[in-house]
């Protein structure tokens, strides 16, 4: 009974893992720009303004032609739309600009206690992630791990506490929390 118990949980696990999966192309269109991405920009028939440029410490990219253009906290459409103005200001005519990130910054979650892989999980861009998915990335609950202490932790912003039943049981999407980097997760342990 107890073996079939742990078969079920990892299974919930992973299936919620792959339920992620769908909105990931949402969270990619949202996905704001930050210092340390790697952006594609691509200005079509103009091969000297086509590169690819590293969003800066300040959250800015060099562009030949614009100098130093502010995306950080934009999204690749707001960006693009951005670069075709001003490129179309005074240089182009009717310039058409693609911006797309090559590479996301690193971002990291934290998972401790009773999982199977405590540590950090690193997150992309383009991907969303609920406390239920990084504990399946956390190879699921330990053997020790108490089910009815789940502490979630958004430095300096909010700390939460959960069982693992109203984790698998909540499905609104308003009300399911998508992690941001340095959010921890501490499962408790179960007393002796």
């Amino acid at each position: 009974m107890k073996f079939m118990k742990k078969i079920l949980l990892v299974s919930a696990l992973t299936i919620c893992g792959f339920l992620q999966a769908g909105t990931q192309a949402q969270v990619a269109a949202d996905y704001k720009i930050a210092p340390n991405d790697i952006l594609v920009v691509d200005v079509f028939g103009e091969k000297d303004l086509s590169r690819e440029v590293r969003v800066t410490a300040s959250g800015k990219i060099n562009m030949f032609l614009l100098d130093e253009v502010e995306v950080a906290g934009k999204t690749t459409t707001e960006v693009k739309d951005l670069l075709t103005k001003l490129l179309d200001k005074d240089f182009l005519v009717d310039p058409q600009v693609a911006v797309d990130v090559k590479e996301y910054r690193i971002r990291e979650v934290f998972v401790n206690g009773g999982v199977n892989k405590p540590g950090s999980i690193s997150l992309s861009g383009e991907q969303s992630l609920t406390i239920l998915g990084a504990l399946a990335r956390a190879g699921g609950l330990s053997p020790r791990a108490n089910e009815k202490k789940i502490k979630f932790t958004r430095p300096g912003v909010m700390e939460k506490n959960f069982t693992m039943e109203e984790l698998k049981r909540e499905t609104d999407p308003t009300k399911v929390i998508t992690l941001q980097p340095g959010d921890i997760i501490e499962v408790a342990d179960k007393l002796i």
